[in-house]
């Protein structure tokens, strides 16, 4: 068997806006097993499951995950709603089990209502994907990762459930801002953590912020990489153009007010590949580049 990151790897793909498109997380802790479905194949309460469909449904852009610590023994049921955009927080709340879970009005939370029972965290949440009932490589290169990463006792870290970018694992996520990295390698825990800590991005790591389309994403990405700036919020979008030939710009303004025009295009980077361990048939790889880059006065 090949594995899909290593065939990703092999290929060199580019995990640049590689980020799932995500504005609300709701994370609940499930010792598991999770299944390859956690929401259908997890043993929960009709009851949570049926709440947490119902959030799925009435919350835009809202992802499911489910969490759990490794070597550790809890009761209850830790519960938290991060927002990545377009304001950015977290909150969290201690339930006595996961039956708790169904009373929850995640609609209002996600809107920062109903706060009287939920704590506003300050901890960073970093999620790391080990779960290998959906793709082997989550399981394989996501468990080293995770063992040395929650040895950080600066960041609150969890194992999660599937994020996207099988491929890329190890994958991790950081929350509220719904930063994706990947491939992330446990030699790379403490660069990881500082900068978390200091409010920038591991660059080479980095695969895009939920909060951002994917095209945006690759322009902020390729920016970046140009301009070696790695302070989290050293960007803001302020125009995106889509042209006539498939091409488009995008406008990042930064804290000198400087205005940045990056255009970039899709390619195709591979016309077959298999993109996780269980896909049944190969895909083509749809990729990014920047053509052009310049400063605006």
């Amino acid at each position: 068997m090949k594995f899909c990151s290593d065939a990703a790897r092999a290929r060199g793909d580019d995990n640049a806006a590689t980020a799932t498109r995500i504005d609300v997380w709701i994370l609940i802790e499930h010792a598991g097993p999770w299944g390859r479905r956690p929401l259908l194949d997890a043993a929960l309460p009709d009851s949570v499951r049926g709440a947490l469909t119902q959030a799925l449904a009435e919350i835009p852009r809202c992802r499911i995950v489910f969490i759990r610590r490794r070597f550790e023994s809890r009761s209850g049921c830790r519960v938290y709603i991060a927002r990545s955009s377009p304001t950015i927080w977290t909150v969290s709340v201690d339930l006595p089990s996961i039956d708790d879970v169904a009373k929850l009005p995640f609609r209002a939370l996600a809107r920062g209502q109903d706060r009287d029972e939920v704590t506003l965290c300050t901890t960073p949440v970093v999620l790391v994907c080990t779960h290998g009932q959906r793709d082997s490589c989550c399981g394989r290169r996501g468990f080293p990762l995770y063992d040395a990463l929650r040895m950080q006792e600066s960041l609150d870290v969890w194992q999660c459930s599937h994020i996207g970018g099988d491929r890329f694992a190890a994958n991790a996520v950081v929350l509220p801002w719904g930063i994706y990295y990947g491939p992330v390698e446990p030699r790379e825990v403490d660069a990881l953590a500082e900068s978390v800590l200091r409010g920038e991005l591991l660059l080479g790591a980095y695969r895009g912020r939920s909060s951002m389309p994917r095209f945006t994403q690759a322009a902020e990405t390729f920016l970046r990489r140009r301009t070696g700036v790695i302070e989290r919020d050293a960007y803001r979008v302020v125009l995106r153009n889509s042209l006539p030939d498939g091409r488009t710009h995008v406008h990042f303004v930064d804290d000198s007010e400087t205005t940045h025009e990056v255009t970039i295009e899709p390619y195709l980077a591979h016309e077959e590949a298999l993109l996780t361990c269980t896909a049944d048939a190969p895909c083509p790889i749809v990729q990014f580049r920047m053509v052009d880059y310049r400063t605006l006065s």
